[in-house]
C-alpha cells in the first residue's frame, strides 16, 4: 500500500533532522509513531524532543499590491483537525525542514507562534516592507543634493507622490520584523545550552 505524498513529505523531514543533529556530533533518532514529538536529540545533558515541520519550498503570500514568496509553517497545532495544541511537557524543540534547500531552522517551544512565515534568504530585500524602507532611504539621501521629487522618483523607480510622501516631516518610516530562514540556523552550542 502506497503511502500518502504528505507523510511521505513529512518522513524526509524527520530523517534530514537527524542526519542534521547526527552531523553535529548529537546522538538523534525519530521516535516512534503516534507521539507528538518526531525526533529526540540526547545534546549531552538531557533528552530532547523535538517536533519536525517540513514544507516542500516556497508558498506565495499576498502582500499588499504584490505577491510575496515565504516558507510557511503551521506548528502549534496536532491531531485529530488539528484541535490539540503542543504542550511545553510534549516538545521542547521545533526543527523547520526546507525541502527544496535542505536547510534545517530550529526554535524552543515556547517561541514559536501558532503560523510563521520565514523569508528565503535569497529574496531579501524584495518584499513590499523591505523595498519601502530601501527606497525611503535612497529618497532622503538623495534629497541631500537633489531638490527635484520627480527627479529622484525616476532615479529610485517609484512614483514621485511616493517620494513626496517619503519626504513629508511627519511620514513614519517603514519598519520591519520579518525573520530570515538563516535566523534559525543553529549552531552546536545552541544545542549544548538548552
Amino acid at each position: 500500500m502506497r503511502q500518502s505524498k504528505e507523510l511521505q513529505i513529512g518522513k524526509a523531514g524527520e530523517y534530514l533532522v537527524c542526519a542534521d543533529l547526527i552531523l553535529k556530533g548529537f546522538i538523534a533518532f525519530p521516535s516512534e509513531q503516534g507521539l507528538p514529538y518526531d525526533v529526540l536529540l540526547d545534546n549531552g545533558k538531557r533528552i530532547l524532543k523535538i517536533q519536525v515541520k517540513t514544507t516542500n519550498g516556497l508558498r506565495i503570500v499576498p502582500q499588499r499590491n504584490i505577491e510575496s514568496k515565504c516558507y510557511i509553517f503551521n506548528v502549534k497545532r496536532h491531531g485529530k483537525n488539528n484541535k490539540q495544541r503542543y504542550e511545553s511537557t510534549e516538545i521542547d524543540l521545533f526543527a523547520l525542514v526546507c525541502l527544496d534547500t535542505k536547510k534545517i531552522g530550529y526554535i524552543i517551544n515556547s517561541e514559536m507562534p501558532e503560523t510563521l512565515n520565514i523569508r528565503a534568504d535569497e529574496l531579501r530585500g524584495t518584499h513590499y516592507d523591505e523595498k519601502g524602507i530601501i527606497d525611503y532611504k535612497n529618497a532622503v539621501k538623495l534629497h541631500e543634493t537633489i531638490k527635484n521629487k520627480s527627479k529622484i522618483a525616476n532615479m529610485i523607480g517609484i512614483d514621485s507622490a511616493t517620494v513626496n510622501r517619503y519626504l513629508q516631516p511627519s511620514f513614519v518610516p517603514f519598519s520591519t520584523k520579518a525573520r530570515y530562514f538563516s535566523d534559525f540556523i543553529r549552531d552546536n552550542e545552541w544545542f549544548k545550552s538548552i
